[in-house]
Formats: C-alpha cells, structure tokens, sequence
C-alpha cells in the first residue's frame, strides 16, 4: 500500500481557494513558499474589508491546522487591506520575519 507524500504547493492551493470561496472580502490570496519550512504554509491574503491598520506590524495568524494529523503542517496567514499591499509590494511595509515574496503563486477571485 503506497502512502501519499504531503505536497506543500497543492495543499497551499487548496487553503487559497477555500479562502476565496468563503470569505467574500479577499481579492487575492499570494502563496509564499521561499524561505519557509518544508511543512509550514505561508498565505498572504489581500483583503477589502480588512481594517488598516497603518502602524501594527504585519503579523501572522497561526490557523494551528493539522499540527499532529497523518500530514503535519502548519498553516500561516496575514491579511492585508489592498493600500497595505501596495505597501508590501513598494518595500514600505515589511513582511513579517523571514517571509519573502519571492517565488510567490497568485490565486485570485
């Protein structure tokens, strides 16, 4: 009986377009794979009905899914408003510690 490897970029893809299908204010959802653990998924989701939050850093939400399962990962989100993003993408705004948006996937509403 063979056992299914976990595949990090299609688990990311599934948690992006659910993301998509049931939060009607996220535009955009980017993927960041570089820099991160082999088991730890990091989403960048660009939201309208975020609050700004102008001078909070951007931190992470931990979704703490499947953290013992047969598949051990960690999911990792922050939510930025569509000015933040701008921000983000300018070099204004950091991303949290060690996150990058290089190599990142964009799936989009």
């Amino acid at each position: 009986m063979s056992v299914a490897q976990f595949n990090r970029d299609e688990m990311a893809k599934e948690y992006a377009e659910s993301h998509l299908r049931t939060d009607p204010g996220i535009r955009t959802v980017y993927y960041l794979p570089a820099g991160a653990p082999e088991r730890e998924i990091r989403l960048l989701e660009v939201n309208d009905l975020m609050a700004v939050r102008e001078s909070d850093p951007l931190e992470p939400l931990d979704f703490g899914v499947d953290i013992d399962g047969t598949d051990p990962h960690s999911l990792l989100v922050v939510d930025v408003t569509p000015a933040q993003w701008d921000q983000v993408r300018e070099g204004a705004v950091p991303l949290p510690a060690g996150w990058s948006l290089d190599e990142r996937v964009e799936y989009i509403r």
